[in-house]
């Protein structure tokens, strides 16, 4: 018997009274037909789901599926001073039952998620349930329905009413992975549905997993845990599980060593970009200060060299699109799918967007032979069962903003103008930022900037009362919280905080305040206005100017301070008056009289 069976059959055997007496609720009696039929279900549910989520494919690995540990590297995560530098799932439960786990583009969100769906089998103490909630953006059902349909398509065929009581027996665990891959329109709804479900079915433990999101602040009874960087051990040990070219690997890991992932820790310390680099390694003679280059190096790999993992063998394309127009057509690709939220599709949806592709470009290809492409000798693409996935998101969002670049200037403005509310849960437009700043800050920072400033009616200096109309226009409420100091993001329509923080970090001199300012801060804001071990919260609504709250919150450094919003208004200036001087600039540079 394989160890997967084992695991079924072990979680089962402790569990079968309690299954038993859920079901004895459901129907009043628990005879052998009605037994075997309980014994069954969650044997098929649990081998099933187990087989699923325990193989899989990574950006190196994308032809079969292999099993998840032999490329999963444990990775830290955080809340405050909690670290768990191995998570397990009896290690985070015990912590608490309602956690969300939060990382970059890359960080390892999903293959954590994974992780600890695996390990909660090993547990034997709840039945778990992943929920992918990219799936809700093409499907009208509920959260609630979501899960029923996930049991039952997996095999837990029993009815609704034993599912109903065994949530309520707090006999199942959720996961629900990928917070931000679900549309941003859907997102409120979303909160308050697992809000909902969290408070209904308080015994079973809630994971979620999302890139970094304010909204998180606001749900009640939740641990927000960040996901750490990899330290140069674990980046070794996630090198060494790659499936590339031995000797390049060593020659890797050992330059890594010597100070080259000290040098560019930054990079480096995510999983998805240490990857890339390892793909263009000895290709390139540095590493890339900005993030668009990485994806640009990879994508030239992936598109033009030998597999380094087949001593040298080089596969051949069906189409022959040279690397720039086989790039235009991608570009175009994904932006289809990013404006409908796709991140997997059927092949028949995919051959769909080409044909778009192919009609838009005036190009001469077959679909098919580019889909092809796109899987086999491209690899930009992998079949995940029947359905096709980017073999990351983030080269998804890459090439949105390679196509938003090189449109033309009408059509530039109508997708920025669309995507930039994004901009909290993507990379889109610091991908754009860094590939066309000019662009950037023409049609988005600086009108998005003067609309805000007039708005709270700043004309030369932020003052206390600008700084606390910004705070009530952006935050709906001010949380304090286990000697923390938070706040809940008003949604989609206060993202322009993002272009503020952009204009702050690109284009002003303004440093942050070490941690030990911060701490003492938050200690004296806590003594006053906190209760020991209690969530307070502050509805924006009712503070003013005059709040002693506000007061000292404005000053206390940070994206809430007035010091802070009054760096992004002299970034603003600049950046105006540098837009509004370009052809006199141009004249300077070209020596025109």
């Amino acid at each position: 018997m394989d160890e997967g069976k084992v695991l079924v059959a072990d979680f089962v055997a402790k569990n079968i009274d309690k299954i038993w007496a859920i079901g004895k609720q459901v129907v009043g009696v628990t005879n052998a037909v009605i037994q075997v039929k309980l014994k069954s279900a969650y044997t098929n549910y649990l081998s099933t789901t187990r087989e699923k989520y325990s193989k899989g494919k990574s950006f190196f690995i994308r032809n079969e599926p292999v099993d998840l540990y032999t490329y999963y590297v444990p990775t830290g995560i955080a809340c405050g001073n909690i670290t768990i530098s191995a998570p397990s799932f009896r290690e985070c439960v015990e912590l608490s039952k309602r956690i969300v786990i939060t990382g970059s583009g890359g960080s390892g969100k999903s293959i954590l998620m994974k992780h600890l769906f695996l390990d909660c089998i090993r547990d034997k103490t709840y039945a778990p349930i992943l929920i992918e909630l990219r799936d809700l953006n093409t499907d009208d059902k509920t959260l609630d329905e979501i899960i029923d349909y996930t049991l039952d398509n997996f095999g837990f065929n029993i009815s609704g009413d034993y599912v109903k009581r065994a949530k309520h027996a707090g006999h199942f665990c959720f996961f629900f992975d990928g917070y931000d891959e679900v549309n941003p329109t859907s997102r409120k709804k979303l909160v308050n549905q697992i809000t909902a479900l969290s408070k209904k079915f308080s015994r079973c433990p809630i994971f979620l997993s999302s890139r970094p999101d304010d909204v998180f602040n606001g749900i009640e009874d939740f641990s927000v845990f960040g996901i750490q960087p990899l330290n140069l051990d674990l980046a070794l040990k996630l090198v060494e599980k790659l499936p590339f070219d031995n000797e390049i690997k060593e020659k890797f890991c050992s330059d890594l060593a010597k100070g080259l992932f000290k040098k560019h820790e930054s990079f480096l310390s995510n999983p998805l970009l240490l990857s890339i680099m390892l793909l263009t390694y000895g290709e390139n003679a540095e590493i890339p200060s900005k993030l668009s280059i990485f994806y640009n190096q990879a994508y030239e790999a992936l598109f033009q060299r030998h597999d380094a993992n087949k001593g040298g063998f080089s596969r051949k394309r069906l189409t022959s699109l040279d690397i720039q127009d086989f790039s235009r057509v991608f570009s175009l690709f994904a932006l289809q799918t990013y404006e409908k939220r796709l991140f997997k599709m059927s092949r028949s949806q995919c051959l769909s967007f080409i044909e778009k592709c192919i009609n838009s470009l005036q190009l001469n290809f077959k679909p098919e032979e580019y889909l092809t492409d796109l899987l086999s000798a491209a690899c930009l693409l992998v079949e995940d069962g029947l359905e096709i996935t980017f073999s990351h998101r983030s080269f998804q969002e890459y090439f949105v903003a390679l196509q938003i670049s090189s449109a033309a200037p009408d059509i530039q403005r109508r997708l920025i103008d669309r995507y930039w509310p994004n901009i909290r849960s993507d990379n889109v437009i610091e991908l754009l930022l860094e590939i066309n700043p000019d662009l950037v800050e023409r049609e988005l920072i600086v009108p998005q900037l003067e609309l805000l400033f007039s708005e709270i009616g700043v004309k030369r200096k932020v003052g206390i009362t600008h700084a606390t109309r910004y705070f009530k226009r952006i935050y709906s409420s001010l949380n304090i919280e286990k000697g923390t100091v938070s706040a809940t993001h008003m949604g989609p329509k206060a993202a322009v905080s993002s272009i503020l923080q952009i204009a702050v970090m690109h284009y002003s001199r303004y440093e942050f305040p070490d941690n030990a300012h911060f701490e003492m801060h938050h200690s004296a804001i806590n003594k006053v206005f906190g209760r020991k071990d209690e969530r307070v919260e502050y509805k924006s609504k009712l503070l003013t100017y005059r709040s002693p709250l506000i007061e000292q919150v404005i000053v206390s450094g940070g994206i809430f301070s007035k010091q802070f919003l009054n760096a992004g208004f002299e970034a603003f200036k600049e950046l105006k008056y540098k837009h509004m001087n370009t052809v006199q600039n141009l004249d300077i540079l070209l020596g025109i009289p």
